[in-house]
């Protein structure tokens, strides 16, 4: 493996990586890493986020968290 590698891998906390997402909640973010949307990296029993997997969340985005909902809620008025 090259230092360059080294360089390129990020690795951030919960909290600064729902910041980076977008400004989600560490709870929301929480949901997804439970549910297997989002890949963590576990350094004993901390849990961090890579850079790439933030990029790729801030560049797809998130699916649905509702169970069986497939269309947004619409609020009446």
């Amino acid at each position: 493996m090259s230092s360059d590698s080294f360089s390129e891998a990020r690795l951030y906390s919960v909290g600064d990586a729902a910041k980076l997402c977008g400004s989600i909640s560490t709870r929301t973010l929480r949901r997804y890493m439970s549910n297997g949307s989002v890949q963590v990296t576990r350094i004993g029993r901390r849990v961090f986020l890579r850079s790439e997997e933030i990029e790729r969340i801030r560049r797809e985005g998130l699916p649905s968290l509702a169970r069986g909902r497939t269309h947004p809620i619409e609020v009446a008025t």
